[in-house]
């Protein structure tokens, strides 16, 4: 077995509603835990949220600069609309949980 074979791919896309909705559940019921090990899982919980919303931040610079070297169809300007939308929620609700 391969150390590749152990990767985990999360479409946040597709997916990242449920995915940043775990990690808020987590975060939210562990933060403030009295047991230690439970606070270290929110805070990784935390760590992965924020590298998840960099990643999508990227993509979401890839997205507009690709429109912008295109043609910036309507569809483009959608699928970026959406994008900034989902990151602003999910900006949004970490902020609400606090800091861990």
């Amino acid at each position: 077995m391969a150390r590749a074979d152990l990767d985990l791919t999360i479409d946040l896309h597709t997916e990242g509603d449920m995915f940043f909705d775990i990690l808020k559940a987590v975060i939210r019921e562990w933060q403030k835990a009295p047991w230690p090990h439970e606070r270290e899982r929110a805070a990784y919980a935390r760590g992965i949220y924020l590298r998840a919303m960099e990643v999508y931040r990227g993509r979401l610079q890839d997205a507009r600069d690709k429109a912008e070297q295109g043609f910036n169809t309507l569809v483009d300007q959608k699928l970026i609309s959406d994008m900034e939308q989902k990151l602003a929620y999910w900006e949004k609700k970490l902020g609400e949980l606090g800091n861990a």
